[in-house]
């Protein structure tokens, strides 16, 4: 459900696998209130991260769909999402399929929300069972959350939207911590499991007792020291036992060390003192659809027209590999004429101390280094920048 853009990607460079050696799976269904030529795509799951391989798709028409994936790694699970008016969704559906096997997805809208998966998988059929409970305690959920998606400032019912999103995130946290105390492990457990500790982070719980409540789920899952042997379980544990509390407006900037493309050493505190405001950008550059929601004119704006009142960074939230290999090349991701640094640590830390990031996240400095505020990248930035440097 969130996208951290320090590690979700959806196009990876893949292991030397054979693909002809591992079966397709075929993905088709009918989708409704969907305009034709919105584009259908689908990628698998690799190695226990929440990283995809290549994306395949096709075009809706006449509501419906057909794809053969054949994925690059061995896997069953996947991810379909859609590209709606030229930018892809910000929620995808997760689905399971056995290699080989057919999976068929129904539902109506380009909110994947609104989408059912039905296979042979025994996944996807415990995956139905969360989704059932779910439908069955919180009727009306989905639909809230897809009204959360496109509601702005300009709308009536903004504040009565967010206001009811923060109540049903907070029955879904405690319906599904009482459905899975009687569950036993699986990947569909890891990853519900994963939902609910990024919305106790998301929302900041202050409820002690739910964080606790919600961490003993995890003893039954398998002990994991790295991302990369199970990254449901290991977000998970970092969300529930956290090495940092997420920073509050107010506070100072907490520092951390960070690295040019020329591979200088740099301090996140070093722009404290020297008479400008800090805009400080949290991003990732292999994440396509964090790049396509990033607010590049207002970005560019302020570059050309107040460089002399504000510093910007953008903190690069890739991988160690893209930061390193992928993102020297300006001509790959693309290079902004300010500021970019990466930690080289996947920037746990940083995101931790800094809070959930489900996109783009901005936060505004003051010339002394105090927080000044912070919003997400559905807010508008423009109007932030006007609000806290004023200019």
């Amino acid at each position: 459900m969130f996208l951290l853009t320090a590690i979700c990607s959806w196009a990876q460079e893949s292991k030397n696998e054979k693909k002809d050696s591992i079966p397709p799976i075929i993905v088709e269904g009918t989708l409704e209130r969907v305009p034709d030529g919105t584009v259908i795509m689908v990628g698998g799951r690799r190695w226990g991260t929440c990283s995809y391989g290549p994306s395949q798709g096709d075009t809706l028409r006449n509501g419906k769909f057909r794809i053969i994936y054949t994925p690059d790694s061995p896997t069953d699970e996947y991810l379909m999402t859609a590209m709606y008016n030229g930018a892809h969704l910000r929620h995808s559906l997760m689905f399971y399929a056995s290699p080989g096997a057919k999976a068929t997805i129904k539902g109506f809208g380009v909110h994947p929300t609104n989408w059912y998966a039905k296979s042979d998988n025994p996944k996807q059929i415990e995956a139905n069972e969360y989704r059932a409970y779910l439908d069955e305690k919180l009727p009306g959920y989905w639909d809230l959350q897809r009204r959360n998606d496109w509601v702005n400032e300009e709308d009536d019912d903004y504040y009565s939207v967010k206001k009811k999103v923060r109540e049903a995130d907070s029955l879904y946290v405690e319906y599904m911590i009482e459905f899975m105390k009687d569950r036993k492990y699986s990947s569909v457990f890891a990853s519900y499991l994963n939902n609910v500790a990024g919305y106790i982070r998301e929302r900041r719980n202050k409820s002690m007792g739910i964080r606790e409540r919600a961490a003993k789920l995890l003893e039954k899952a398998p002990k994991v020291e790295n991302r990369w042997e199970n990254e449901y379980i290991y977000d998970a544990k970092r969300f529930l036992m956290p090495k940092y509390e997420p920073i509050k407006i107010g506070e100072k900037l907490h520092d951390f060390v960070l690295y040019d493309h020329q591979d200088k050493e740099h301090h996140l505190t070093e722009f404290n003192g020297n008479g400008k405001y800090l805009l400080l950008e949290f991003n990732s550059r292999s994440c396509v659809p964090c790049m396509e929601h990033r607010q590049n004119d207002a970005l560019n704006a302020l570059y050309k027209n107040h460089s002399d009142k504000v510093d910007m960074l953008m903190v690069n939230c890739d991988s160690w590999y893209y930061w390193d290999i992928e993102c020297k090349d300006p001509n790959k991701y693309g290079r902004d004429p300010w500021h970019e640094w990466n930690d080289k640590k996947n920037a746990e830390d940083i995101m931790e101390r800094y809070g959930p990031m489900t996109g783009p996240c901005y936060f505004f400095v003051s010339p002394d280094g105090t927080i000044l505020g912070r919003i997400s990248d559905k807010e508008d930035l423009k109007a932030a920048i006007a609000k806290y440097f004023k200019i």
